[in-house]
């Protein structure tokens, strides 16, 4: 049996790959440790050393950097997923006994069943945890019932593991 379905690469998609995989996570805080030590070099170099003080605000700059990039984390993500080469394609999902074969312009890859170790299921979609320790996100936006039912009778196997 083969299943097949589509899905386009665009903000709404990668918004709720996010979305869903944060809400998986426990809360998150910023990297406080690098911000200060970035900091304290910065006036390292700026009042203990005769460097230009160029080198003081680049430390400065990163630790500023560090700081938005974590307070405005979706937004610096969704930004980095929008500019890459593959965004506004078509992606195809081929199940089959197998596994899930992903095509696009640009990636094509097989992910067999023997290397999900486990799956998380939110209302919009699942999380495959992978035996190498990645993750791959199937938004139920793109999987009518019958490939869901495929994908279930497929991870019976598997642990599923409950959000946090």
């Amino acid at each position: 049996m083969q299943l097949e379905t589509h899905f386009h690469l665009n903000r709404e998609h990668y918004a709720e790959c996010f979305d869903q995989s944060m809400s998986l996570k426990p809360p998150q805080k910023p990297r406080w440790g690098f911000i200060a030590g970035a900091i304290i070099t910065g006036l390292f170099f700026l009042f203990l050393t005769e460097v230009q003080g160029l080198l003081a605000w680049f430390f400065f700059a990163i630790a500023i950097l560090e700081y938005f990039s974590f307070k405005y984390r979706r937004a610096w993500w969704l930004t980095r997923q929008m500019i890459s080469k593959n965004a506004g394609n078509k992606v195809t999902l081929i199940f089959d006994e197998n596994g899930i074969e992903n095509k696009s312009v640009y990636i094509n890859s097989q992910l067999a069943w023997e290397s999900i170790k486990s799956y998380q299921e939110t209302e919009a979609g699942f999380m495959l945890n992978l035996q190498q320790g990645g993750q791959q996100y199937l938004s139920k936006s793109c999987l009518n019932k019958e490939i869901q039912d495929y994908l279930l009778t497929h991870l019976k196997d598997k642990k599923a593991t409950q959000k946090n």
